[in-house]
């Protein structure tokens, strides 16, 4: 996949956003998305994988015979069910128009890149899409089991946590931070132990930010295995 932070791939993707809602800040909304979706699909893998392997430990049988290839399906896992996510989110909120495709379009684009964009995992993202949120979050870790077998030794938390964490990073990216507000109460609803944190406090982070201590906006296992 092309890297996320390139200059010229964002500036294209606002301009794109600015045309087509109209709005004016299609900058915002590209930086946010490629960040915030960055920060939670890396910070995904290291709660199922190498988290996991440390406070469990693996067996051997599940153990995945390449590193590098373990963590490119499992990214390219994790990338189809942001793009669906967020965009059913966009949709659902009213950020942009239900029955119009370009945001889910334009969303993998950013994420994949254009060279990076193909059949299977647009195809996958799509299944998502046309799923209840619930039945959605439930593919997804049938998906991540195939092909990264200890995420099922993670803590459930996580897998109710992840969706809204997508969901908070786009009504971010939208200038919604009441909604990102409302999101963030119903996480701390699933996981109190957010609001001990002594460095972030549980508070909404920008699109960049990540809490060192805690793992905000994706716990760490410690923390998610407090209520798990």
């Amino acid at each position: 996949m092309e890297p996320f932070d390139s200059e010229s791939r964002l500036a294209e993707a606002a301009e794109e956003f600015d045309r087509h809602e109209p709005r004016t800040d299609g900058a915002q909304a590209a930086a946010c998305l490629a960040a915030g979706l960055t920060i939670l699909r890396d910070s995904l893998f290291l709660r199922m994988h190498h988290e996991v392997e440390r406070a469990v430990g693996i067996d051997s049988m599940l153990m995945p015979v390449s590193e590098v290839k373990t963590r490119h399906q499992t990214t390219r896992q994790i990338e189809a069910y942001q793009i669906a996510e967020s965009a059913a989110a966009a949709s659902h909120l009213g950020y942009v128009d239900a029955a119009d495709d370009w945001y889910f379009q334009w969303l993998a684009r950013l994420r994949l890149g254009r060279h990076g964009l193909d059949a299977k995992t647009l195809e996958q993202a799509r299944g998502y899409l046309a799923e209840t949120s619930d039945r959605r979050r439930l593919a997804f870790g049938d998906a991540l089991a195939r092909v990264l077998p200890e995420s099922q030794h993670a803590p459930l938390v996580l897998f109710r946590l992840f969706p809204l964490a997508v969901q908070i990073v786009t009504a971010s990216a939208f200038d919604d931070r009441g909604t990102a507000s409302g999101l963030r109460r119903q996480q701390t609803a699933l996981l109190p132990a957010i609001a001990d944190c002594r460095q972030c406090r549980g508070q909404l982070l920008t699109c960049t930010e990540q809490c060192t201590a805690c793992g905000n906006p994706l716990w760490k296992y410690d923390w998610l295995s407090a209520v798990d």
